[in-house]
């Protein structure tokens, strides 16, 4: 069944638009069924297609669990409101997913999320560490960004794309994560990937310092990394776990569509 089977979408509304935001909201409804949310806080948002200016994102009121593709709300990159509704966004939000989508034309996806895992890596001075082939998927794409506060202010925009430049994944140093994608499938996966590299991590110091890792050679994660680049960092609505994502979006949240 495609999206369209069961297409709720309003007038006003592109075909292009609605697809991305069917999308997202599944991502939410995912996050939350994977126990992956922070009452109202954390986003995932989306740039609108074929409108670059504008991106798709939950209200600051909502849960995980309460997204669906409808109440998505619009913005422009200057942190004006499009949609037609009383929530809006935070302001933490309009700084961290429009200012990457403004510094990052390559990025169509931005999830941001405070996990006991990324959080814990987050403030590990070892950062994250090539452990495992979760890690290496992510492990050469990875950023840091220094703690500075709380992101409310519009300027910090700046430094958060500087510290992003050139990769897609950001450890925000005592913060959390931030993963962003081509493609929303791209975020919501590589996202999965990030967070269970962080898990495992985490698991692994718990037995001991890092001493007791087993850390694969550099020649070993050079080779490892080169293949990540050739057979694993295209992942779209096609590739292998998406399809059965939204099937099981489809089971557990199915007012997502709507």
């Amino acid at each position: 069944m495609t999206d369209t089977q069961k297409d709720h979408r309003p007038a006003h509304v592109s075909p292009e638009e609605w697809h991305a935001r069917v999308q997202l909201a599944a991502s939410y409804q995912l996050m939350a069924h994977a126990g992956i949310n922070d009452l109202t806080y954390n986003h995932l948002s989306a740039r609108v297609p074929g409108e670059p200016e504008h991106y798709i994102i939950k209200g600051e009121r909502q849960l995980f669990e309460q997204v669906t593709a409808s109440n998505l709300l619009k913005y422009d990159l200057a942190g004006n409101k499009v949609s037609d509704s009383s929530d809006s966004v935070s302001r933490g939000g309009q700084v961290i997913h429009a200012g990457i989508f403004e510094a990052r034309p390559d990025i169509h996806a931005v999830f941001h999320t405070h996990t006991t895992a990324n959080l814990a890596v987050s403030m590990q001075k070892i950062g994250l560490l090539p452990l495992n082939q979760h890690a290496l998927r992510v492990y050469s794409r990875t950023g840091y960004h220094l703690f500075n506060g709380f992101e409310f202010d519009l300027e910090s925009r700046k430094a958060l794309a500087a510290s992003l430049a050139g990769k897609y994944f950001l450890v925000m140093q005592n913060h959390g994560a931030l993963i962003c994608g081509r493609t929303i499938p791209e975020a919501y996966v590589e996202h999965h990937n990030f967070e269970f590299a962080c898990r495992a991590q985490v698991a692994a110091l718990s037995a001991g310092g890092v001493e007791q890792l087993i850390i694969p050679p550099k020649e070993v994660v050079k080779h490892a990394t080169a293949q990540v680049e050739r057979f694993l960092t295209k992942i779209t609505e096609d590739s292998r776990d998406w399809g059965a994502l939204i099937a099981l979006a489809r089971k557990v949240a199915p007012e997502f569509e709507q």
